[in-house]
């Protein structure tokens, strides 16, 4: 199983309550929706998904867990196409 990291060149910023990660190498700018900046603040210390899952579940009891599972995956497939966050297998 993968585990997920923050690229190491991938910055974050909070503006009126909003986060907002840039690629200093590239031309990108997202807003992050409050499961993505979650995950980004989860993604400190690389972890697989198993663990974020736990993470979600501890955070958010009340949620469903077939829901938390689908928005981290959905994050997770979000910030990887944007190259936000890397599979850290070595």
């Amino acid at each position: 199983m993968s585990r997920w990291r923050r690229h190491p060149l991938a910055l974050t910023t909070e503006l009126d309550g909003e986060a907002f990660l840039v690629r200093r190498d590239r031309d990108v700018i997202l807003r992050l929706n409050p499961t993505a900046a979650a995950l980004w603040r989860a993604l400190a210390e690389p972890a697989d998904r198993d663990e974020l899952a736990d993470l979600f579940a501890a955070a958010f009891p009340t949620e469903a867990p077939d829901r938390l599972a689908r928005d981290l995956d959905d994050a997770i497939a979000a910030l990887a196409a944007d190259g936000m966050v890397v599979a850290d297998d070595g």
